[in-house]
């Protein structure tokens, strides 16, 4: 005798999950509700998480509409672009880009594709996947956006007082490039930054001496600035011209030049390999179409209506606008239950 399949969902807010009813304990249970004498030995019915394959799928009917939509297809190095993290300036969450020997500017082509004030699209983000607007593109490598961050981040800013030496040099071991601040300068780079941390550096007259960095360790408190430096290692940088590999690069013996009394600015940054895709069409102005089935697009018609006779204290027209919402939102839920609808067993019920 073949058992029957009962399956049930649950909603977690934009996120659906899928269960399965089962009569044994076992490892996966998320939900017992108890009392169904009918069903089980135990009179319990367990929900768990599905243990079989189900063949023919899940099909989900309705579903959440986004906020925006991709007008053209994403091509890397037309409208979508990867980056290597991101840092914050001023308070705004700033995405980064290095390549392997420079930084690029987003003001110069392809990246000017991300305009200012554009709306662009996160993917594969740890933390920032979603809808951004852009604030700024940098010519240092950086991309600024409105989306405010709550969370102090370490930055440094030169001004004609950091040394940045060629591999090797300085007291650096031969995979090394040593970054330290001039004497009397108060500027603490060991205080500042850890070994293992990410920094973004730019503004260095040596174009690759800029970059995504992996600090590889710190000297030792010290009486004098330049004897309280870091040491990187690491270069994270995206693929640029012909190689659009949508892989990291990853330099691990730092081919760095000696610049001295710099101006350069030093971010802490995090590593987090993404991309983000431009060209995006969101609800800005007047002439969006509003993506509603026919119910719910009538229905905010009588919400507007409803609003607009409040305001003139006209309260009947209000009442009234209202019901009228109210009546086409439960023709719309209505509208989701689909099969053979049953009005009456028999005259009686049918009158």
């Amino acid at each position: 005798m073949a058992s029957s399949k009962f399956y049930a969902y649950y909603i977690r807010g934009r996120k659906i999950a899928l269960i399965q009813h089962d009569y044994t304990l076992g490892s996966g249970q998320t939900l017992s509700q108890p009392g169904l004498n009918a069903v089980g030995a135990r009179g319990d019915v367990l929900w768990k998480s599905p243990s079989e394959s189900i063949t023919e799928g899940l099909e989900i009917e309705y579903a959440y509409s986004p906020k925006y939509s991709i007008t053209t297809a994403a091509t890397t190095q037309v409208n979508k672009f990867y980056i290597n993290g991101w840092t914050v300036v001023d308070g705004y969450l700033t995405f980064l880009r290095s390549h392997s020997a420079s930084v690029p500017t987003w003001d110069g082509s392809p990246y000017s594709a991300v305009g200012d004030d554009e709306h662009i699209v996160v993917k594969g983000s740890s933390r920032w996947s979603g809808l951004h607007k852009v604030k700024a593109g940098g010519t240092d490598g950086t991309l600024q956006t409105y989306t405010k961050v709550h969370q102090s981040v370490a930055v440094v800013s030169g001004s004609s007082n950091i040394d940045i030496y060629g591999e090797g040099t300085g007291g650096a071991s031969a995979t090394q490039t040593k970054i330290i601040a001039n004497d009397s300068s108060n500027i603490w780079l060991n205080a500042l930054f850890s070994t293992n941390d990410y920094i973004f550096v730019t503004g260095s007259a040596v174009a690759k001496n800029n970059g995504f960095w992996q600090i590889s360790g710190v000297q030792a408190d010290a009486s004098a600035e330049s004897s309280s430096g870091v040491y990187v290692t690491n270069r994270y940088y995206c693929y640029d011209g012909d190689n659009t590999l949508s892989t990291e690069g990853e330099d691990t013996s730092p081919d760095t030049t000696l610049a001295t009394d710099e101006s350069v600015t030093i971010y802490k940054a995090y590593r987090d390999f993404c991309y983000l895709i431009s060209d995006i069409d969101t609800l800005n102005d007047e002439a969006d179409v509003i993506d509603l089935p026919d119910y719910l697009a009538k229905a905010l018609v009588y919400y507007v209506k409803a609003k607009v006779a409040e305001d003139r204290m006209d309260l009947e027209q209000k009442e009234y606008n209202m019901r009228e919402f109210k009546r086409l939102l439960e023709k719309n839920e209505s509208s989701k239950i689909w099969g053979a609808r049953r009005i009456g067993t028999d005259e009686t019920a049918i009158k």
